[in-house]
C-alpha cells in the first residue's frame, strides 16, 4: 500500500519541486530556529517529530473512525512536501524514517513528505516503506473508549474538557495522562532502534496535545494555540543523554518556524 502511495505521489508532487525555497504553506523560509535540532543531529543525538498530519477536509461528528478514509486537501499535499523539503534544507539529516498511524491521511503526509526529502538529493538515507505504526493512531496509549469520547464531543466545549484532562491527569474515555505520555515516549524512543537519528511519526492532534501537557510544556490550549496542521511535539535528546521536550509551531503572522 506505501509503495503504490509513494508513486503516486511521485507524479502528483513534480509541480511543487520548485517550491523548496518556501515553508509548507507556500511562504517563503526566511530564518528557522532549527540549530539546535541540527545541532543534535549533528553531534549523534536522536531527534522525533510528534507531528499532526497536513489539512484534510471537515471531521463528521457523527464518524466513528475519526475520518480514517479521508485524504488531505490540495493543500495539505503541497504542505506535507515542502515540509519534507524544509526537512532537508534546514536539518541536511543523515537519516531519517517515517511512521504514520492507520489513517490514510498520515499515511499520504508522511509519503508527501518523503518525496520532498527525496527530491534535493542530498544523500540521505531515507526510509520510503513508511512503517505502520498503531500506537499514533487508534491504540494510542491516551485512548480509552471511543464511544466515552465520541460522548464527550458531543457534549459541546470539548477542547476545554480535553484542557480539564491535561491539568488533572484523567477525563472519560482517556487514560491516565502521566502513563500514558510514558508508553508514548516508549515507543517513540524504540523506533530509533536501528539508528535513524531523525524519526518523524505522523499522528493527530489530541496525540501531539496530550503529549505536551504531560511533559509540562503547555498546561493548557486555546483553539489559537491547539496543535494545528504540521505541528509538533518534538524530543531532542543529545548524545550524553540530556533529553529537552519542545513544541514546533508555524509563526502565522511572521511566516516562519518557532519553538
Amino acid at each position: 500500500m506505501a509503495r503504490k502511495l509513494l508513486y503516486w505521489v511521485r507524479m502528483k508532487m513534480k509541480d511543487y519541486a520548485k517550491e523548496a525555497q518556501y515553508d509548507c504553506r507556500g511562504r517563503r523560509v526566511e530564518k528557522m530556529p532549527l540549530v539546535e535540532m541540527k545541532d543534535t543531529l549533528d553531534n549523534g543525538g536522536h531527534v522525533t517529530l510528534l507531528i499532526r498530519h497536513a489539512e484534510r477536509p471537515p471531521l463528521d461528528p457523527g464518524d466513528l473512525t475519526f475520518g480514517a478514509s479521508l485524504s488531505l486537501t490540495e493543500n495539505g499535499w503541497r504542505w506535507a512536501h515542502n515540509f519534507g523539503l524544509m526537512l532537508a534544507n534546514n536539518l541536511l539529516p543523515k537519516s531519517v524514517a517515517f511512521y504514520a498511524s492507520e489513517t490514510f491521511r498520515t499515511l499520504q503526509t508522511a509519503c508527501a513528505m518523503v518525496m520532498g526529502l527525496d527530491l534535493v538529493g542530498t544523500g540521505q538515507s531515507i526510509e520510503r516503506k513508511v512503517r505502520l505504526a498503531p500506537f499514533l493512531g487508534s491504540e494510542s496509549p491516551f485512548f480509552g473508549s471511543v464511544e466515552k469520547r465520541m460522548e464527550l464531543a458531543a457534549e459541546g466545549n470539548y477542547h476545554e474538557r480535553l484542557n480539564d484532562y491535561f491539568r488533572t491527569g484523567k477525563q472519560r474515555g482517556f487514560k491516565r495522562l502521566h502513563r500514558a505520555a510514558k508508553k508514548m515516549e516508549r515507543h517513540l524512543n524504540a523506533l530509533h532502534d536501528k539508528d535513524w537519528p531523525l524519526v518523524v511519526a505522523v499522528t493527530h492532534d489530541i496525540n501531539v496535545a496530550a503529549f505536551l501537557a504531560a511533559r509540562g510544556v503547555v498546561e493548557s490550549f486555546t483553539d489559537e494555540t491547539w496543535p494545528d496542521y504540521l505541528e509538533a511535539a518534538v524530543i531532542i535528546k543529545k548524545a550524553e543523554g540530556e533529553v529537552k521536550y519542545t513544541y514546533f509551531r508555524w509563526n502565522q503572522d511572521m511566516g516562519a518556524i518557532s519553538f
